[in-house]
């Protein structure tokens, strides 16, 4: 039979539905590609003409990562456990190779997710400040005062804080050069030192708390697409409702979300009830549930 070849590839990445979406790929001589083509018009149909996989030189040989909790660096199951929707200190630590070669880099990029807020960078074991931060939906990036390279291969240390809503959750890094067109590597997740114990980028949710998780419901069971006013707004809050245990039942909000009341082709949905399918993803789990909304005017 056929075998994976798990020594020289990686599995597949997670679907990527824009341009410029990072795919988390650790690096590799080979890429095997999965495109899917999706037609809203049935009269219409598509096709791929070109594929434009662009190149650069490499920053560093390899760069390594490794993240934890601020307050628990080295976890007893070896990876961090967080809390859903709970807003963490996390820290993560990074040191480059330049054995093959580099130029270096000045800047690091993180996908958090969520919002972050930086916390604080250190550089060589000291406290340093950034040149700029720049946080926004999704992403930390830290300008270093001073460049990493391999006359100056300083261990970097980010502390940030940011919100989990996965179950399983890679803070994917990459380094930038911004005085060069030169294209951002990828961090690799592995052992970086002594001062975390994870060897790896990824969190997870708590197992306590992500068995407590039994059901969704909506804020709101109606919607008014058009936007009078008149019933209740068409937008709603998601959430995930706890089994009750010996502290009672809580509430954990997700996501807003906003339900505009249309069809494939834009056009207002009839009064009446509806069934919303509902899928939440994630790395290591997926909840499916349809839920009851209605229409009105």
């Amino acid at each position: 039979g056929i075998e994976y070849d798990q020594d020289n590839w990686n599995f597949w990445s997670v679907p990527a539905f824009e341009s410029g979406q990072p795919i988390g790929l650790r690096s590799g001589r080979y890429l095997q590609l999965k495109i899917l083509l999706h037609s809203e018009d049935f009269d219409a149909y598509m096709r791929l003409d070109s594929l434009w996989i662009e190149t650069s030189p490499v920053l560093a040989t390899r760069v390594d990562g490794e993240v934890a909790r601020l307050d628990d660096p080295t976890p007893l199951r070896g990876v961090a456990e967080v809390e859903i929707g709970k807003l963490t200190d996390f820290v993560v630590e990074y040191a480059a190779d330049f054995e093959g070669g580099g130029a270096g880099f000045d800047a690091i990029r993180i996908r958090t997710g969520g919002t972050p807020m930086f916390k604080g960078l250190e550089m060589g074991a000291q406290a340093v400040e950034p040149t700029a931060v720049v946080e926004q939906a999704g992403e930390l990036v830290v300008q270093l005062p001073r460049r990493v390279n391999p006359g100056n291969n300083e261990p970097i240390r980010v502390a940030f804080a940011a919100e989990v809503y996965d179950f399983a959750w890679t803070f994917d890094s990459e380094v930038i050069d911004s005085g060069t067109e030169s294209l951002p590597q990828p961090v690799l997740g592995a052992d970086v030192g002594e001062g975390i114990g994870t060897n790896t980028l990824r969190v997870l949710a708590a197992s306590s708390q992500a068995e407590k998780i039994r059901d969704v419901r909506l804020s709101s069971g109606v919607v008014t697409p058009n936007g009078d006013g008149v019933k209740r707004p068409a937008e709603y809050l998601l959430y995930a409702v706890r089994a009750t245990g010996r502290g009672g039942g809580t509430d954990q909000y997700l996501r807003a979300r906003r339900s505009p009341g249309r069809d494939a082709r834009g056009a207002l949905l009839l009064p009446g009830l509806y069934l919303l399918g509902l899928e939440i993803e994630s790395e290591a789990a997926a909840l499916t549930r349809l839920l009851l909304v209605g229409v009105a005017y």
